[in-house]
């Protein structure tokens, strides 16, 4: 299990932040990717903001009333595979359930036991990271403005191969109000991009799809993006 902080994507064009509306989960609750789990509002528009994966909520960042900063912390889950964060999250949450403590001998050994306890503890904890499973990842249109369908994608950031950061831009679309940067809720290889600029994508389809560590959120191979070529995503001047 590993723990995943989702940050608050951009909700529109020069927008440094949105005020939180409600949240539609609480801690505790176990959501699936693309549940809605609060809105945010702007100068423009009430946008409804959906989980990037499915997990376990443990923590909640924000309050209905306070401002939330863009592509900062909203929610943390506990999912599948190996996360995005460390286990002790970088920024305190206002609400959080506390990890439960490391019940297995091995992980008691990993969190307790001094470097030098064990000769082969080191060795084998190097094996287990270079055999790091690794996993697909699609990454779907979040939803970028309140009854918005679709979207124009404008262009890409980023190109087939590339490596991506979390928060990195990976394309620009536009609504009828807005053109919203669209970002990386994980890290990973870009494997497949899914449409080609000056043609709509609708909101919950698939956008970006990535090669990342641990379990991803799809079991079987990322799907036939409709952009083939790899000249196809080529970065946006």
């Amino acid at each position: 299990m590993g723990r995943f902080v989702f940050k608050l994507p951009d909700v529109g064009e020069g927008t440094a932040e949105a005020e939180l509306v409600g949240w539609h989960v609480k801690i505790g609750d176990t959501v699936s990717e693309d549940q809605i789990v609060a809105d945010v509002m702007t100068d423009k528009a009430t946008v409804e903001i959906t989980a990037p994966v499915s997990g376990k909520v443990v923590a909640l960042h924000g309050e209905p009333g306070a401002m939330v900063p863009v592509r900062g912390p909203l929610v943390e889950f506990e999912v599948e595979g190996a996360g995005n964060a460390e286990e002790s999250p970088s920024v305190s949450p206002l609400r959080s359930e506390p990890p439960p403590p490391a019940t297995r001998g091995e992980e008691t050994v990993a969190a307790s036991s001094p470097p030098h306890a064990s000769g082969e503890a080191a060795p084998k904890a190097t094996e287990g990271a270079d055999a790091a499973p690794t996993g697909n990842h699609v990454f779907k249109l979040p939803d970028v403005g309140e009854g918005t369908a679709e979207a124009e994608l404008v262009g890409w950031h980023v190109k087939v191969g590339d490596a991506v950061e979390e928060d990195q831009i990976l394309a620009e679309v536009m609504t009828d109000k807005a053109t919203v940067e669209i970002t990386s809720p994980v890290a990973g290889v870009v494997v497949a991009l899914h449409g080609e600029p000056g043609k709509a994508v609708p909101v919950g389809g698939p956008l970006v799809s990535f090669n990342v560590a641990g379990k991803g959120n799809v079991a079987a191979p990322a799907p036939a993006p409709s952009v083939a070529s790899p000249k196809g995503g080529g970065s946006t001047p």
